[in-house]
């Protein structure tokens, strides 16, 4: 979807090919990447960690936040639970990114988990920058900012009362809908992985 969070994706691409890195992109949506996983909601950590088996075990992810993705339920507990998922993929790799391209409006005990589990955490401006640290009560430096070019709203050209999917001020927000298939087993360990996560991150 054009916005941010495009903007923010593209230039992060742009800066590992300028690296002369190998760069696979993973999209939650059909038709927008080399493949689509869903890595939304409590599950969104496991399948991360199915995306780093696939590609062999790569050294570095980056992973994108934004409202409703990977975070598609803002209730505590499926908070709590999506970020332990997500802290214990992240640490899988040698190297982890996260890529802000919107707030995703978490409760900052989450958000500050997942930064702290990563390397980095990069925005796409300095008003982001100080949006992030004033709501999560970040410590100074731990956002970076690597400015990004504006994505258009409308591909050149379009009637703003036709553009389709080029019209993402109709809505507040990207909704996303998640239809997990589980098997008990995997609940169980969910809920493990929560009572951990809640024992070591919000406790204390």
């Amino acid at each position: 979807m054009p916005g941010p969070a495009t903007a923010a994706t593209l230039a992060a691409v742009r800066r590992a090919w300028g690296s002369g890195f190998t760069v696979r992109v993973v999209s939650f949506r059909t038709g927008a990447a080399d493949i689509s996983v869903p890595v939304v909601g409590p599950l969104a950590g496991w399948r991360l960690e199915h995306i780093r088996r696939h590609y062999g075990a790569p050294a570095h992810v980056v992973l994108g936040l934004q409202p409703g993705v990977p975070f598609s339920d803002l209730r505590p507990a499926q908070q709590v639970a999506t970020t332990a998922g997500l802290a214990i993929a992240l640490r899988r790799f040698k190297r982890a990114t996260l890529l802000v391209g919107e707030d995703p409006g978490l409760m900052p005990g989450c958000f500050r988990a997942l930064v702290y589990c990563a390397d980095e955490c990069i925005v796409g401006s300095d008003e982001a920058r100080r949006g992030l640290e004033e709501r999560y009560n970040l410590r100074p430096g731990t956002v970076t900012v690597e400015e990004v070019e504006p994505y258009p709203s409308f591909p050149a050209g379009a009637d703003p009362l036709a553009g389709g999917l080029y019209r993402p001020g109709l809505r507040p927000g990207l909704t996303v809908v998640e239809l997990p298939t589980t098997t008990l087993a995997q609940r169980a360990r969910a809920r493990l992985t929560r009572s951990t996560f809640l024992r070591r991150f919000v406790t204390h």
